[in-house]
């Protein structure tokens, strides 16, 4: 949602690439349409009105300058903000928490402000001006005049070629498309401006509509404007308490955390995920506990995108320390739960490693939460830096001895590794001969198809695994889809360490568990994927050169028993990982039977 509501950053000006030769009567019939001199002259823009996304309704305000910006919205519970400005740019989270924003988010920002005025136009920003082809939106035909810069991010303007008449904006960032569409001009100060915006972002069903009462070109912004807000505390121990009681948790399956908490006042369990920017709670499980949902949002995932609806004043209660007045999503999880094999009524996001030290001993089993000004880390921990990125935070983790590069931290994946399209592509992982196979993968928004191949070694946080299971997502428009980072680090590797999250200062810290890089990791040796359907598993899939291919199993098939036993899906989820040569015999729902024998197929 923050991507919607807001318009971009300040435009630095700066030396660059003069603008190509076939755009320049485009770009002049559009300067002089947009006011001429005056408009050259403009720096400045300030905005106020309203911001419409579905159901959702409320204050909007804008402020562009040479060197900063800011926008703001206040749609009840959905409320954005963010600046960048020389020194200090952040961003607020839906529930109060001040984040700094990244330096490729900043850069970005700034080129979408670069649009509000003609500078970038004439090379400024580094950008490098073409004309691409004509395009016919809302049944008029456009010049395109597309800005380009370092980087595969493009931005276009679709301009009228007779009037230089203004019709819309798109922005392509990390793989993702905006399209602004302008309305309502109004001349301001002899500078002609919109004072509505129709904002769709690619797979996003409801669009966010702005409409200005208000518009001052030349205003300068008070100090205030740029201000960082005060930082919200959303939490509170018990007493004079500065550490939590130490939790036991669940290790499920080695690839998921559930603690014991209470939410709204409710024992339940929780499932930690530091790749989820805001929590999840289950909509059934929210209706029960007397949680209501607000309207429609949507939510991207691994898995894609979905409609989520929002909720405000959750407080989760971890033992000894209380989250309060989240803003959480509401989501169906079943289909997730259904392809895990155990309840997830609520997901704990990254709210809590914003505000405390998350203290993970994975030998112990057992969590606990720290206040981090107060916090030092044991003897031997190694400090890893985590970068914020994109809402998340990014480690650097090498693969097969190549230089580092930023990977999500992600203690919510299942999986130890997921390798993004624009790495693979850069380094050509896959296409060195290695075996290659196909899996089903995803959570939030669904699943997909995806590649699986083993990436001989990956280095993290000072030590070096061999024969990791990677997916590879390919250019696929998930949340798995990006160029900002190139891969997720999930928690079979994590796992390896007594982790300390210390978000406060940037960074982990990490002490390997015994025979840290020596264990192999757990990897499926069946070749299919198998989701629990009343009495019976469901064949969703079934990979390519797999001992379940091997054995004649097909998608659709309905399997009964494992060795004479009755399906649960963590049954299923065990057995597909035991070592290659194990042989299980299969009772298909009509009666006949398989048998699979385990292998190393990727």
């Amino acid at each position: 949602m923050k991507a919607m509501l807001l318009a971009g950053a300040a435009a630095i000006m700066l030396t660059g690439a003069a603008r190509a030769a076939p755009a320049d009567p485009v770009i002049d019939r559009y300067v002089a349409w947009r006011g001429g001199a005056a408009f050259e002259k403009a720096t400045t823009v300030h905005m106020v009105g309203q911001a419409t996304y579905g159901a959702y309704s409320g204050p909007v305000e804008r402020w562009i300058s040479p060197d900063r910006t800011r926008e703001a919205a206040a749609l009840g519970v959905l409320r954005t903000d963010e600046s960048v400005s020389p020194g200090d740019s952040w961003t607020v989270t839906l529930s109060g928490q001040v984040e700094a924003l990244p330096p490729q988010e900043i850069a970005a920002a700034r080129r979408r402000a670069a649009l509000a005025f003609d500078d970038v136009l004439r090379g400024a920003d580094g950008a490098r001006v073409t004309l691409a082809p004509a395009e016919t939106l809302d049944g008029v035909t456009y010049a395109v005049v597309r800005l380009s810069f370092e980087g595969p991010d493009r931005y276009d303007l679709l301009i009228d070629p007779a009037t230089g008449a203004l019709g819309a904006a798109r922005v392509t960032e990390n793989k993702a498309t905006t399209l602004t569409r302008y309305a309502d001009w109004r001349m301001v100060d002899a500078v002609r401006m919109p004072f509505r915006e129709i904002r769709q972002t690619q797979d996003d069903p409801q669009p966010v509509t702005m409409d200005f009462r208000a518009v001052e070109v030349g205003r300068r912004a008070a100090a205030a404007v740029w201000k960082r807000p005060a930082a919200k505390r959303l939490y509170a121990f018990t007493g004079a308490a500065k550490v939590s009681q130490a939790l036991g948790f669940e290790f499920y399956l080695g690839s998921r955390i559930y603690i014991p908490a209470k939410v709204q006042g409710i024992e339940t369990h929780v499932l930690l995920d530091s790749g989820a920017e805001a929590s999840v709670l289950d909509k059934a499980w929210a209706e029960k506990a007397g949680i209501k949902p607000g309207a429609a949002v949507w939510a991207s995932g691994t898995g894609g995108g979905e409609a989520a609806e929002l909720a405000g004043g959750v407080d989760i209660d971890l033992g000894g320390v209380v989250l309060k007045n989240l803003t959480v999503a509401l989501i169906d999880m079943g289909p997730i739960e259904k392809l895990i094999g155990r309840p997830i009524p609520v997901i704990l996001g990254k709210e809590v490693m914003n505000e405390l030290v998350v203290d993970l001993d994975f030998e112990g089993r057992t969590i606990a939460f720290h206040e981090p000004s107060g916090f030092r880390p044991p003897a031997g921990a190694v400090p890893v830096a985590a970068s914020p990125s994109g809402g998340l935070r990014a480690v650097p983790v090498s693969i097969e001895g190549k230089p580092p590069v930023l990977m999500d931290f992600d203690i919510g994946n299942g999986s130890p590794l997921i390798v993004f399209s624009d790495y693979v592509a850069r380094t050509g992982l896959l296409t060195d001969g290695r075996k290659v196979s196909k899996t089903l993968s995803g959570a939030v928004g669904g699943v997909r198809t995806r590649d699986v191949a083993t990436v001989k070694a990956i280095t993290f946080g000072g030590v070096t695994f061999h024969d990791v299971p990677a997916t590879f997502p390919g250019s696929d428009g998930s949340s798995v889809d990006s160029a900002r980072t190139l891969g997720n680090i999930g928690l079979p590797v994590l796992s390896r360490f007594h982790l300390y999250t210390d978000y406060a200062h940037d960074r982990l810290w990490l002490k390997p568990v015994a025979h840290a890089a020596d264990t192999p990791f757990p990897k499926d040796r069946s070749g299919f994927v198998a989701r629990m359907d009343g009495a019976v598993a469901k064949v969703l899939m079934v990979a390519p050169g797999s001992p379940a291919e091997a054995a004649g199993f097909k998608t659709g098939d309905n399997l009964a028993a494992f060795n004479g036993k009755p399906l649960s899906q963590e049954q299923i989820q065990s057995l597909k990982i035991l070592p290659a040569g194990t042989k299980i015999g299969v009772t298909l729902a009509d009666g006949s039977t398989k048998t699979l024998v385990l292998s190393d197929y990727f």
